[in-house]
């Protein structure tokens, strides 16, 4: 290395605001004992799994950090001149799983591992490193954090577009029929302002139209016995002069009308009136059907709603309160169901009433909630089942979360709580869920427990009461 080039990269060194407290000295004997090499664009210095042995100090140029994402790649930060790279002394980086390409003309100081030893000895500039390694870490946990967070989101705002979807196509539908079927009342109506009959007819008939409309479409037949009433209805209707019998035969099914009360219609009300009275019957009860089906969209997306505000702790303070525990799951689990039900996944919750009041942070303990049930819906197969309990004793509430997926591998268990530690595929979680679980139950004074075996793996969640 010729003295230019040297007295170059030292003076470069110290023009970094993280080297600036570091002596002349001890930067000459860094770049004395390290290498300056050049790259030109397009060069990779760092490819996914090769063992990472150099410090990386970019004197000029800019370097980006690129993230395999299938056939593509997905660019998650740069570094410039003046920033640090690769390995540094005390950090247990071993690989990555980004490349490092450079994006423009780079010069960097490549330090190799077996000198980090030595540079301990040079106090001012061991600090200079040791505080760039504190801030990467601070930083990279901060990303991580958000793209948890991110991932997270995304994942529960595609199952609540989903859940939502169907109750809204479910009242657009409902409301165009409806709106149809009062375009038809016109003439409908005159055929039923032609029927002569008395207030006790009238009145018959509506007593049993009404207490049929008030028990609501509730048929609870099978399928084939369905269909045999609808032809009976059908035939009856036919053997008596209605037209449209096949027509009206699956709504009067629907709401449990049979032969006999055909009959009692026709009792009171004379054969020449009687198809426009079950076409006006009928009528009625098509339209409490869709007004039905409308309301219960409504309510299902009014339960949704109110899950979200639940789940995300709207309205609410930060500091702990009573928390309703049973409530809280089951918005959890609200959140989750598209991603259970695509799975056919069955989640049962044991929550007893009597459980002693507990106090926590709301919001934090609905992460923790969604981390593990989320978890174990990707641990168990198709058809799959999950269990959550919950039980005090000894003055402590305890939570259990099991599922009987294929179980976490013994030497697995230890790490599972680590931060950025992750069994599942690059992109589809960052390591940092049950990281943040650990977190928020010792921060409620909790303790956190895995038990696993194939078929069984229990979570065990404690948290003092008092």
């Amino acid at each position: 290395m010729s003295t230019t080039v040297q007295e170059y990269a030292v003076q470069t060194l110290k023009s970094f605001s993280q080297f600036e407290n570091v002596p002349l000295d001890q930067l000459a004997w860094l770049v004395e004992n390290s290498e300056i090499c050049t790259y030109a664009p397009d060069e990779k210095i760092i490819e996914p799994g090769v063992e990472i042995t150099k410090m990386f100090i970019i004197l000029d140029g800019l370097i980006r950090i690129q993230l395999p994402r299938g056939n593509s790649f997905t660019n998650v930060g740069d570094f410039g001149t003046g920033d640090i790279s690769g390995r540094l002394p005390f950090s247990r980086m071993q690989s990555t799983l980004a490349h490092l390409i450079v994006m423009e003309d780079a010069t960097i100081l490549e330090t190799h591992e077996s000198l980090f030893v030595e540079i301990t000895k040079h106090y001012e500039l061991i600090e200079a490193l040791v505080h760039n390694l504190s801030d990467r870490i601070r930083s990279f946990t901060s990303q991580q954090q958000q793209n948890e967070k991110l991932v997270a989101l995304g994942k529960l705002s595609a199952g609540l577009a989903h859940e939502l979807n169907n109750p809204a196509s479910a009242m657009v539908r409902g409301a165009t029929e409806l709106k149809n079927r009062l375009s038809q009342t016109p003439d409908k109506f005159k055929a039923v302002m032609n029927v002569r009959l008395t207030n006790e007819q009238v009145d018959a008939v509506n007593d049993l139209v009404f207490k049929k409309a008030n028990k609501g479409s509730s048929n609870q037949q099978s399928l084939m016995e369905r269909t045999v009433l609808e032809d009976e209805l059908t035939d009856w209707m036919e053997d008596h002069g209605v037209e449209n019998g096949f027509e009206y035969s699956e709504t009067f099914a629907e709401f449990c009308f049979d032969t006999d009360d055909l009959e009692f219609v026709r009792e009171n009300v004379s054969d020449e009136y009687l198809p426009p009275v079950l076409g006006w019957i009928e009528d009625v009860l098509t339209t409490e059907k869709m007004v039905e089906e409308i309301e219960d969209s409504a309510r299902r997306i009014s339960d949704l709603v109110s899950s979200v505000k639940t789940y995300s702790h709207m309205d609410r303070g930060t500091d702990k309160e009573i928390v309703d525990l049973k409530k809280l799951l089951k918005s959890t689990i609200t959140m989750l169901n598209h991603k259970a039900k695509k799975k056919q996944v069955t989640i049962d919750l044991q929550i007893p009433s009597d459980l002693p009041e507990f106090c926590g942070y709301v919001s934090e303990l609905n992460q923790v909630w969604t981390n593990i049930l989320d978890n174990a819906i990707d641990a168990v197969e198709e058809s799959g089942e999950i269990n959550v309990r919950a039980e005090s004793k000894n003055g402590d509430l305890f939570l259990y979360f099991q599922d009987n997926g294929a179980g976490i591998p013994e030497d697995v268990i230890p790490k599972i709580f680590d931060p950025f530690f992750t069994t599942k595929d690059v992109g589809e979680g960052t390591g940092l869920g049950l990281d943040v679980v650990h977190k928020i139950v010792e921060k409620h004074g909790g303790r956190i427990d895995v038990k696993s075996e194939p078929g069984k793996t229990v979570f065990e969640l404690c948290f003092p009461l008092k």
